[in-house]
């Protein structure tokens, strides 16, 4: 992104968001460190124009892990920055799918940047991607991670490169109720551990969805893509060279009233446009899906894949282990 499209991005949210007490930005990709400087300079433009508007700004790095100097770690350091690292757990985990661009191993400088970030008091937090060939080894990838300090982790499958059997989906609900136990020992012991998605305050218990449906794209949320394009969030963002429908304008034009309208229609869509959730005995404790991942996945925006459904329907069970 160029440094241009990034100050007209961050120009155009700063603006749409008025009226807001907070505002968060999130820089992922590809890989924000291979520009810091641009990164420095927007964050620095953000925080400016935030202020200019009565607004606290937040900020979220979503990084691989693999680039870090003195210069990076001050300026994290000194900032609301929380950063999000990507690892699947131990290395003969993580370093199966995540491998650098001459094809190396990257736990090890992944796992030196944890450890420096943790070191450094910069809030701290793991994406940990299960594929279906690892979806019996997640409590002790998860595991591993705490031992290195992360008290905080995102526990997700991959969706829409690689298909899912319905053997493995039921092997990751159980993965996720081995999980829930460790935080349940761990909470008994005095330790921290929050494994999404078995978050103590989730959303997905207690019938708290049952009047509640879609998501927040387009309205509380947007995503800027290097060429200018916007998009409702940054995961269907990633999917607009697929779906030319989800750009919802431009950073030198503004936002297509009559494409934001549709993304809203999309997105708030209620059970009677979702035929899957109808009959869903978890449609209390769901929002009907998401766009991206059913775009990614079924290609069509209001039908979810079974892998959704079906982890979903497993946080309830997983979430009484945890927190009852």
């Amino acid at each position: 992104m160029s440094a241009d499209v990034g100050g007209r991005a961050v120009d155009m949210l700063m603006f749409l968001a008025q009226g807001a007490t907070t505002v968060e930005l999130t820089f992922t990709g590809g890989e924000p460190l291979l520009r810091f400087p641009d990164l420095q300079a927007l964050a620095d433009r953000a925080q400016q124009r935030a202020h200019e508007y009565g607004m606290v700004p937040q900020f979220v790095l979503k990084t691989n892990g693999t680039i870090l100097n003195p210069q990076i770690l001050a300026f994290l350091s000194d900032g609301p920055w929380r950063v999000v690292v990507s690892i699947d757990g131990a290395a003969t985990a993580h370093d199966l799918h995540r491998r650098d661009s001459a094809g190396n191993p990257t736990y090890q400088a992944v796992s030196r940047t944890i450890a420096t970030l943790i070191a450094s008091g910069v809030a701290c937090a793991a994406s940990l991607t299960v594929h279906p060939n690892a979806c019996d080894i997640v409590v002790s990838n998860v595991r591993h991670l705490h031992s290195m300090g992360l008290t905080n982790m995102d526990v997700g499958p991959v969706y829409g490169t690689v298909p899912w059997s319905r053997e493995e989906v039921s092997r990751l609900a159980k993965s996720l109720n081995e999980v829930a136990m460790v935080m349940r020992h761990e909470a008994a012991e005095g330790r921290y551990l929050e494994v999404g998605p078995i978050y103590r305050e989730s959303e997905h218990v207690g019938e708290k969805l049952c009047d509640t449906w879609g998501c927040h794209a387009g309205s509380r949320n947007l995503a800027f893509l290097p060429d200018g394009s916007i998009a409702g969030c940054s995961a269907l963002a990633m999917l607009v060279p697929r779906f030319q429908e989800l750009v919802l304008g431009n950073v030198w034009e503004g936002i297509d009233e009559r494409a934001l309208a549709e993304m809203l229609r999309l997105a708030q869509a209620g059970a009677r446009d979702r035929s899957r959730c109808r009959q869903c005995p978890t449609a209390s404790n769901c929002r009907g899906g998401c766009l991206a991942i059913n775009y990614a996945t079924t290609g069509l925006p209001l039908h979810p894949p079974d892998l959704y459904c079906r982890t979903i329907s497993a946080i309830p069970n997983a979430w009484r282990l945890a927190w009852a």
